[in-house]
């Protein structure tokens, strides 16, 4: 009697152990998994504020298309993002990114501080180009003397419209510029100053004059550097990974929105009228960016 006692408590207690276990498990791994997405969410997040942060300052003149989750898992997953121009009216696909986070960290794509370069001249040495696209990217020059001036040649290449990279000989501020540019042609982004803190990527060290990671603001439509400087400024200081007593940072951190002068622009229209820019006296150098030819059915901005 006593065997079977002893039998019939050891039971009850692997019984009990057994329901002990099965209720932990019960409330440990929802918990374990809510906590799981907890972590990959704040890292989403955080991933979409940095992708916002980079689009805000360091895009010349492109659009996103859509920016959404992909493979969204517990762990981790991707944040795909499509992109494209917008040239006088006419949509060109940009670039297709895919940047990607865990439940510890995020990291964008490297694309986007990465292009495509081969050998064109022996002044400056190279043409960059969009990866994926192949599409040509507009330049801007750190300097003022002996700069290309590439828009000279869409005098030649009619029924296109395109996009500049119009280098200053001296700065100006918004309100100057809406003097002094031309009406015929879409002032779409301004350019502030080079971001040195990328420049180990995808900076041009053969050619230091050439600005590969240019900091600037979008100027199309209503908007303007009042309109934008607080919510920019934000962005700038989330994205700037360089050292914070930088001066041309604290230029653009800290002169007030109406007296920011900048150093060159982003202009799109017609060939015909971006070839005309090219003598212009305020202009230093210009670079070619993306073409596209003219078609009946769509009417150009300007």
């Amino acid at each position: 009697m006593l065997d079977k006692a002893l039998r019939h408590a050891k039971w009850k207690q692997r019984l009990m152990m057994a329901v002990i276990a099965a209720i932990v498990v019960i409330i440990l791994v929802p918990l374990g998994y809510g906590g799981l997405n907890k972590l990959a969410g704040r890292q989403s997040a955080a991933l979409f504020d940095q992708l916002n942060a980079y689009h805000t300052v360091a895009e010349p003149n492109v659009n996103v298309s859509s920016e959404m989750l992909a493979n969204d898992t517990s762990f981790g997953g991707n944040v795909v993002t499509k992109e494209y121009k917008d040239i006088d009216g006419y949509p060109v696909p940009w670039g297709t990114y895919t940047s990607h986070y865990t439940n510890l960290r995020w990291q964008l794509d490297e694309s986007f501080y990465a292009q495509t370069v081969e050998r064109r001249d022996q002044h400056f040495g190279r043409q960059a180009f969009q990866p994926g696209t192949a599409q040509k990217i507009a330049r801007f020059y750190t300097g003022t003397k002996g700069l290309p001036n590439e828009a000279e040649t869409l005098a030649s290449l009619p029924d296109h419209v395109g996009e500049i990279a119009v280098t200053f000989k001296h700065g100006y501020t918004y309100a100057a510029l809406k003097q002094l540019l031309p009406k015929s042609l879409n002032l779409r982004w301004a350019y502030l100053f080079n971001d040195t803190a990328h420049v180990s990527i995808s900076g041009d060290v053969a050619h230091p004059r050439t600005a590969e990671s240019p900091i600037g603001m979008a100027l199309n439509g209503d908007a303007t550097p009042q309109s934008q400087a607080k919510y920019w400024r934000k962005a700038l200081s989330q994205y700037w990974t360089g050292a914070k007593h930088n001066q041309a940072y604290e230029y653009a951190m800290k002169t007030p929105a109406k007296q920011l002068k900048f150093k060159g622009v982003i202009l799109t229209g017609t060939t015909e009228s971006l070839a005309k820019v090219a003598t212009a006296d305020y202009v230093a150098g210009t670079s070619v960016g993306v073409t596209v030819p003219r078609v009946p059915y769509i009417t150009p901005t300007r």
